[in-house]
């Protein structure tokens, strides 16, 4: 069926206009409110980062102040480790002149003593088991007096044992 309307039309415009306005009032209400919600949610975003951020911040001051405190020991580490190092060095490339006395005497016959011994470039003399110990052995001199006592001059070259 058609349609009639004996409203004037003027009545009919302000009608459509304030059907039109509560539309725009309820649409503006409804976005207001989704704004409100989606501020708030921002906010307290923003306060749950910064609050995150700022405790990051204070952890990496305190490992900042950490790791300053721990160069110094750091440095003090490397010195100490080369130091060791060197005298790792030293300690390994020295002979062992008790252990080699203490063989010796057991190559030595009884009543032969030595009045002078010196060490000088590695060099020290004795006998076919001395060569554990010694090689390029060579007696020097040899002298004897009216007692009986030999004198001799012995010199070799000291084996090197690590």
């Amino acid at each position: 069926m058609a349609d009639i309307n004996l409203l004037p039309v003027e009545a009919r415009d302000q009608e459509n206009f304030s059907i039109l306005v509560k539309r725009i009032s309820i649409v503006s209400v409804v976005v207001l409110v989704i704004t409100g919600i989606v501020t708030f949610i921002i906010l307290v975003l923003f306060s749950s980062f910064s609050s995150k951020r700022s405790k990051l911040v204070a952890s990496v001051e305190a490992s900042s102040g950490q790791i300053e405190s721990l160069k110094s020991t750091e440095e003090l580490i490397v010195v100490v480790k080369d130091k060791a190092s060197s005298a790792e060095k030293l300690v390994s490339s020295r002979t062992d002149f008790a252990d080699i006395f203490e063989n010796i005497s057991k190559l030595i016959p009884q009543g032969v003593y030595f009045t002078d011994a010196k060490f000088t470039s590695g060099k020290v003399s004795l006998s076919s088991e001395g060569a554990k110990y010694f090689n390029q052995v060579s007696i020097d001199s040899l002298s004897s007096n009216e007692l009986g006592l030999f004198t001799f001059n012995i010199t070799a070259q000291l084996v090197n044992k690590k």
